[in-house]
């Protein structure tokens, strides 16, 4: 009955490189455009582009990201009366705790994911974060994809 929103930082990140960068589409969020297009400025790929980017604010402040996720979500909150909010892309545990902290006095409920298909990302603590989880999820589709057939 009320309103909902998912909220995502690497959203976040492709709103910052779409105004250095305006003629790419960063919210295309294919794997091989991803990989396949190459920002001609500097020769890097979108998705290192949105890695690097990430990478860098978090260097130069820890909690950057999840900063900017609590304020836009604290907004969402407040003046337009969100009642449920998703953060679908947390990928470090001192992001999740800021976060959690931030809405300590609100319900928090943290779904792990895990989706075997998934590239596997070691920069990011996904295992970490898969321990703290409340409940771990593995999508229907995930489990109903059609096996592939081994050769003999």
């Amino acid at each position: 009955s009320g309103t909902h929103q998912i909220f995502s930082i690497a959203n976040m990140i492709r709103k910052e490189l779409a105004i250095e960068f305006p003629k790419y589409d960063w919210y295309n969020k294919t794997p091989s455009f991803k990989d396949k297009t190459i920002i001609k400025e500097n020769g890097k790929s979108i998705h290192q582009l949105l890695d690097d980017r990430g990478n860098e604010r978090k260097s130069q402040n820890s909690l950057y990201w999840a900063k900017q996720i609590t304020d836009v979500l604290i907004y969402n909150r407040d003046a337009l009366k969100l009642d449920i909010a998703v953060i679908d892309d947390v990928r470090f545990v001192d992001e999740y705790e800021y976060i959690k902290k931030q809405f300590s006095h609100e319900h928090i409920t943290h779904f792990h994911i895990i989706n075997p298909a998934a590239r596997p990302e070691p920069m990011y603590e996904n295992e970490k974060l898969k321990k703290l989880a409340d409940y771990h999820l593995i999508s229907k589709a995930v489990m109903e994809a059609p096996k592939v057939k081994e050769k003999s």
